[in-house]
């Protein structure tokens, strides 16, 4: 991924909130305070993907939409499409 591209968010903390979901697998996590995305750092791996964050847990996106925040500059606000796509996977869950 290129620098520049995670370089133009926001970060709401510089090193992002450390967490473990499960055991033995930190995880960082970022959060973009322009544009409202949230993206996950496996300690172990160095992988970041996109994620929606709900009360308990982290819900992976899709892997295009992973691909695409990845390799976008940060759009400076929440984008419709941003939008869309977590009212989707909050509609699958109440389901």
């Amino acid at each position: 991924m290129d620098r520049d591209v995670w370089n133009s968010h926001k970060w709401s903390s510089a090193r992002g909130r450390q967490i473990e979901i499960e055991p033995g697998k930190p995880l960082t996590q970022h959060r973009c305070s322009r544009c409202k995305r949230d993206f996950v750092e496996d300690a172990s791996t160095g992988e970041r993907y996109a994620v929606y964050v709900s009360v308990f847990s982290f819900r992976r996106l899709p892997d295009p939409v992973s691909r695409q925040w990845l390799l976008e500059l940060c759009p400076g606000a929440p984008l419709p499409y941003d939008i869309e796509i977590r009212s989707k996977l909050i509609e699958k869950r109440a389901k």
